[in-house]
Parts: C-alpha cells; sequence; structure tokens
C-alpha cells in the first residue's frame, strides 16, 4: 500500500514538473533568469534547487553516496545555464527516480534511515516519509515557480493533484491499491 502512495506522489510530481517546464519554453532568457517575488531567486534558479534536491536525497536513498556527500552533492551549474540545459539534467534525474520507485516494495519503503542533523541530533524515520518530504519539497518550489510564471503570462495551469488523477494521460484515476 505504502509503495501505491509513493508511485501516486512522485508520478504526480513528473507531471507537474513537465508542466512548469513546458510553460518555462515561453519565457524569454531575462525573464527566465531576473529574481522573481517567490522562490530561490529566479524560475530558473528556483527549478535548479527543486531538482537538485530531488538528485542529492535521491543520491542517499539509492546509497551510491552517504548523506554527508549527498547534502553537499550540487547540480553542476555549467549543464544548467538555460532551460534546455535544465531539461536534459531534469530528463536524467527523473529517470533515476522512476527507476528506484519503480522498483521499491513497501518493505524498501519501510527501510529505516537515520537523520543526523549538525547540532547532534538524529531521528530515525522510514524511507517513505522523506520520499513524501521530497514530493513535497518539490510541489512548493512548483507553486513558487507557478506564480512567477503567472507574472509573465505563462501560467502552467492547475497544478493540484486533483487535475494529475482525473488527466485522460496519466492513467492515475481510477488505480486500485494492491
Amino acid at each position: 500500500m505504502i509503495s501505491d502512495v509513493i508511485r501516486l506522489h512522485y508520478g504526480y510530481n513528473t507531471w507537474a514538473t513537465e508542466r512548469i517546464l513546458a510553460a518555462a519554453d515561453g519565457l524569454t532568457t531575462e525573464q527566465l533568469t531576473t529574481d522573481g517575488h517567490a522562490g530561490n531567486g529566479s524560475i530558473l534558479t528556483t527549478l535548479i534547487h527543486t531538482i537538485d534536491r530531488q538528485q542529492a536525497w535521491f543520491a542517499w536513498f539509492n546509497g551510491s553516496m552517504s548523506a554527508e556527500e549527498a547534502i553537499v552533492q550540487e547540480i553542476d551549474p555549467a549543464r544548467v545555464t538555460n532551460l534546455a540545459g535544465l531539461r536534459t539534467v531534469w530528463d536524467e534525474i527523473n529517470e533515476r527516480t522512476t527507476r528506484f520507485i519503480a522498483a521499491g516494495s513497501d518493505d524498501e519503503f519501510n527501510r529505516i534511515m537515520t537523520l543526523e542533523f549538525p547540532n547532534g541530533f538524529s531521528k530515525d524515520v522510514p524511507l517513505w516519509n522523506l520520499l513524501l518530504h521530497v514530493a513535497n519539497h518539490g510541489t512548493q518550489h512548483r507553486a513558487e515557480v507557478a506564480a512567477m510564471l503567472t507574472e509573465h503570462s505563462c501560467s502552467p495551469g492547475a497544478l493540484d493533484m486533483l487535475f494529475y488523477l482525473i488527466d485522460p494521460g496519466t492513467g492515475a484515476m481510477g488505480r486500485e491499491a494492491d
């Protein structure tokens, strides 16, 4: 059951990010790179941050990096100077994410991960909690980017999960839990 919820959220994550990137295609370089009123600076830097953090978390989740290594990992800025570069990086990271999520089971997603903070506090949490955190992090920043896109008359449209569920192209509505 947990794996179904995680797959649903990451299907939505992909769908919503693709809508944001498609809307951003209509922007000039100046609109893409000028700091806005939401997010982490510009539309481009907010999207880079969102995708970069997804990459970092999943490097820890899949065991390719320790938490300490993953947290400082960043996308090479030379690869994402424009939307085309960002899309290439997104496609790579999303493909790895999708493979990880597709291969996961309830047992895998219940695996305990230990969060350790610089102040010495640590907390054991199931992986599925962290997976939902990463998906929710993307939702927050997509909303910020959507607001900035709308200011430039390039709204991505409705991004609520309901619209993903009822989009006939996703096949999400009506899925039954295992």
